[in-house]
């Protein structure tokens, strides 16, 4: 859709001035690039897809929009090529399909039998406002490695968890902001 200047003319009676005012009807918003925004959902978004775009970047650009009648495209749309048969990426795809080395499973750590080494990684979004669900967290507690990240944690906050112990830390340095990484193993593993 054009955007198309709004002319507003003041005129007076008692003087021969006459005042116009041009202005474009635009609201301030905020541009970025496709590596920043991923991982980030906007309301409305506008993408402007170049020549040579890359299949994965207009997919980045596009599903920024967390509904498509907030997606905007700016000028034609010309789909990029399929990826090539040997292009990395759809050879990883393919290998996967065929080869499936993990192995899809509903089990739940705290329900298993077998001795096995879990691995729990998890966005906690601050954790001195989640410690507490972590601390009683059946699933979190029966895993043999927590790793935690965007903590907002700072150096000062006691972040212990009963049975672990903490092997690596990563805090915020002034102000609390979303990063950080906290990384525990249970105290009866070695690294």
């Amino acid at each position: 859709t054009p955007v198309e200047p709004v002319v507003r003319q003041i005129n007076t009676r008692s003087t021969n001035f006459k005042v116009e005012r041009k202005q474009f009807p635009l609201v301030p918003c905020e541009a970025m690039t496709i590596y920043k925004s991923q991982g980030g959902t906007y309301k409305k978004v506008v993408v402007n897809p170049k020549k040579g775009m890359t299949r994965s970047e207009l997919y980045v650009s596009c599903s920024r929009a967390t509904k498509s009648i907030g997606l905007y495209l700016i000028g034609d749309f010309v789909p990029p090529k399929p990826p090539e048969p040997k292009d990395a990426g759809a050879m990883m795809f393919k290998n996967m399909r065929s080869e499936r080395m993990l192995k899809f499973s509903l089990e739940f750590p705290e329900e298993s039998q077998e001795e096995r080494f879990f691995v729990m990684f998890h966005n906690v979004q601050s954790l001195n406002k989640h410690i507490f669900d972590v601390r009683s967290d059946k699933t979190f507690l029966s895993a043999s490695m927590i790793s935690l990240v965007e903590t907002w944690t700072k150096p000062s906050d006691s972040l212990e968890i009963e049975g672990f112990k903490i092997i690596h830390r990563r805090n915020c340095n002034d102000i609390r902001k979303p990063f950080g990484q906290i990384t525990y193993l249970k105290n009866d593993f070695e690294i």
